[in-house]
């Protein structure tokens, strides 16, 4: 693309020239007509007539002995030295072209363009090229030419892109970038060529996905243009972007594109060259008629033509031969990948829905586990031996669960099921939450576990409650397992703010063991910790990961710093809303003497559910399905109603959309095993006002509860 504009420029300057008479003279006119004929011969590809009319004009112009004619003479055999690639002579006629002190535009400008385009083919030489560039931009801008300038900033632009060095190019595509208003509505192909220097640049500065942005409004101008040269070069561009951001299918697609423009141009261009033939051939024909005298010469240029005919058709046919031989054999190659990569995904797919429906099974039977365990402890009657069984049992339990909720909740993230849920929080209330429930671990570990925050920090905040607990949970969990003996510290501090916004940054510290290069290479990895032994000691391997993917919904990124033998330090920032001035009167948290209606067909879990309800200070009613659950709300008044959704004879959504439509003012609370974004859009549908998963504590159903049913009344 580079090397196509380097020639516009020449021959539209060197088009200047042959209108730009200084008298009317015969020299003068002779001179006129062979600068004339040598670019006519040199855009037709036929150098050597455009040599020889050139060196003709330089010739006349000496015998009149004007300077400026002299210059214009120069640059023109300067340009046909410069088109068959004789680039020191092209020099020497360049240099004696300016050496004349004209003050003639296009000789200017036409000449350091031509140097200019001479000294870019070597890195070497590159900023040499872009002196005599920028030479030629003050005369272009002087007399006002803007077509002139923004293809001089191109150049430029595309000699330093070349030269892979974005920095040296971006000033001149900016400089083209302004230029481009005034000439864009005159030819598309101004504005494509600015957007396809912005997408190299931002290619080359890894930018990809910005690279994508503007590559795809070059492509946009292309086709509505019909461009069909450009296209190719842009859709191989944009198929590179994409494999280098491992996006193979959208690089296979793209450069399927470039290979139907590239046989559409090859096609038009063997077209024209026929008919370049065939004409040729019949003019040769015309003079063997006309001059009889020439019968044996011109009957040797028929045989000459035919033969050459025959020679490009062959070549063209050979040519094309291969070439589409070339992409059989690479479509083949991307029929392959593509029938692995669809092999893995699908291997991947069986393995995560495997790992899901073992999880969603493992739920209900946890629930009946923890709910019974938990009531044991609070037995008053259980001795102190039974009750070190019982905690075990339960912190057996809670790990269980735990393994369980982060399978589940990698599998969400994984397939974009998780979305964000703003609110208005107290980050003071939800850190010291947080913290609180791993003082226990810490304790095991020997650990000191600090909680720092900065003055200026604020109390209220819109924050997804839910996904910073989790991540903060998460980390700090992590921080205590790889930590013995030593200090995990907690801190949050204000680093920006502007208006309602502020930036907070949240750090977690520690002085453990720390993490090798080699294992923070994999740390992100799905069921990876580093080694196997780690692995066994510390979990399945999905805390990490899944704390990236809630950073990056919540529009950050996690870093990480560490040092084996010293510690770990892993850290992020969130743009939040300040909302401490917004006065919110918080209603009463606790209800109690609630009669609820428990639906529930497994009749461990009933027996969990009825316990957790009745040591809150609530009545409790079974129902073990959906119809049952219908005659008794017929029966009697219910202020809150928690609802199984898998169940015989009718499900939970059934239930829920018969009650709902009789009376939408009871609470329905979902009670399920299921994954909350797997069933939400369904629940909201038929009445479901919140989704709880199981197994639940009696802390969390309380909460929950109190919140519902005065949700319910303030409406």
């Amino acid at each position: 693309m580079k090397n196509k504009l380097l020639i516009i420029i020449i021959v539209c300057c060197y088009g200047g020239l042959v209108y730009c008479q200084t008298g009317n003279s015969k020299v003068v006119d002779s001179v006129t007509v062979l600068l004339s004929l040598s670019k006519d011969e040199n855009i037709s590809g036929n150098y050597k007539e455009g040599l020889q009319y050139a060196t003709s004009a330089v010739q006349y112009a000496h015998q009149n002995k004007d300077k400026s004619l002299q210059a214009k003479a120069y640059v023109s055999l300067a340009n046909t030295y410069q088109a068959i690639k004789d680039y020191a002579d092209a020099k020497k006629y360049y240099n004696l072209a300016l050496d004349k002190n004209t003050d003639d535009y296009f000789v200017n400008v036409a000449s350091l363009n031509g140097l200019g385009n001479i000294y870019s083919m070597d890195i070497a030489t590159a900023d040499t090229a872009a002196a005599f560039f920028e030479r030629s931009i003050d005369y272009t801008l002087e007399a006002g030419n803007t077509e002139h300038s923004f293809y001089t900033y191109y150049n430029i632009a595309g000699m330093y892109l070349n030269f892979i060095d974005p920095d040296k190019a971006y000033p001149y595509i900016l400089e083209a970038n302004k230029l481009l208003p005034t000439i864009q509505e005159e030819d598309p192909i101004y504005e494509l060529l600015q957007q396809l220097n912005f997408a190299i640049y931002y290619n080359q500065k890894e930018n990809h996905r910005l690279a994508l942005t503007y590559i795809d409004k070059a492509l946009e101008i292309g086709e509505e243009h019909t461009l069909t040269r450009e296209l190719i070069d842009i859709y191989d561009f944009k198929s590179e972007i994409h494999q280098e951001l491992g996006e193979y299918d959208l690089a296979l697609d793209n450069l399927r594109q470039h290979f139907y423009y590239k046989d559409l141009d090859f096609n038009e261009v063997k077209n024209l060259q026929i008919e370049q033939v065939e004409a040729d051939f019949k003019v040769k024909e015309f003079q063997q008629k006309a001059e009889a005298s020439r019968l044996k010469t011109n009957l040797i240029t028929i045989i000459g033509v035919g033969t050459l005919l025959f020679i490009i058709i062959c070549f063209l046919i050979f040519y094309n031969y291969k070439r589409r031989l070339s992409f059989l054999k690479l479509e083949k190659k991307n029929e392959a990948l593509v029938q692995a990569k669809n092999e893995a995904e699908k291997a991947n797919k069986i393995k995560s829905e495997l790992l899901v429906n073992i999880s969603h099974d493992l739920r209900t039977p946890l629930y009946g586990v923890l709910g019974i365990t938990e009531m044991l402890i609070e037995n008053s009657s259980a001795i102190d031996s039974q009750k070190e069984l019982l905690n075990s049992l339960k912190f057996s339990g809670d790990h269980l669960k735990s393994v369980v909720d982060n399978i589940l909740k990698i599998e969400e993230v994984e397939t974009n099921k998780t979305s964000l849920q703003l609110s208005r929080v107290n980050l003071y209330t939800l850190l010291d939450n947080v913290v609180g429930s791993l003082d226990y671990l810490a304790n095991q570990q020997e650990t000191v576990l600090q909680l720092n925050i900065s003055q200026n920090v604020s109390s209220y905040y819109l924050l997804d409650k839910s996904s910073l607990s989790e991540v903060l949970e998460k980390l700090i969990d992590n921080a205590i397992k790889y930590t013995k003996q030593g200090v995990v510290s907690v801190s949050v501090e204000l680093l920006e703010k502007k208006q309602s916004k502020e930036y907070i940054k949240f750090q977690v510290s520690d002085t453990g063991k720390g993490i090798s290069k080699e294992e923070l290479s994999v740390i992100f990895e799905n069921f990876k910790q580093g080694t196997i032994e780690q692995n066994v000691s510390y979990g399945i391997g999905l805390g990490l990961p899944i704390v990236k993917y809630l950073i990056q919904i919540m529009g950050s990124e996690l870093m990480v710093e560490s040092t084996v033998g010293q510690g770990s330090q892993f850290s992020f920032t969130l743009e939040c809303e300040n909302l401490s001035n917004n006065l919110i009167i918080d209603p009463v948290s606790q209800t109690k003497n609630l009669h609820i209606l428990v639906v529930e067909d497994n009749k461990i879990n009933q027996l969990v559910t009825q316990k957790l309800i009745t040591s809150l200070g609530h009545s409790c009613t079974i129902a073990a399905n959906g119809e049952e659950a219908i005659d008794e709300y017929n029966k009697t008044h219910f202020d809150l109603i928690l609802m199984d959704l898998n169940m015989p004879v009718m499900n939970g959504f059934e239930a829920s959309e018969v009650i709902s439509r009789e009376n939408k003012n009871v609470p329905i609370i979902a009670l399920t095993a299921l994954e909350i974004s797997e069933v939400k859009e369904r629940c909201d549908s038929v009445g479901l006002c919140t989704i709880i998963n199981k197994p639940v504590d009696k802390n969390t159903i309380e909460k929950i509860i109190n919140k519902t049913v005065l949700h319910k009344k303030l409406k």
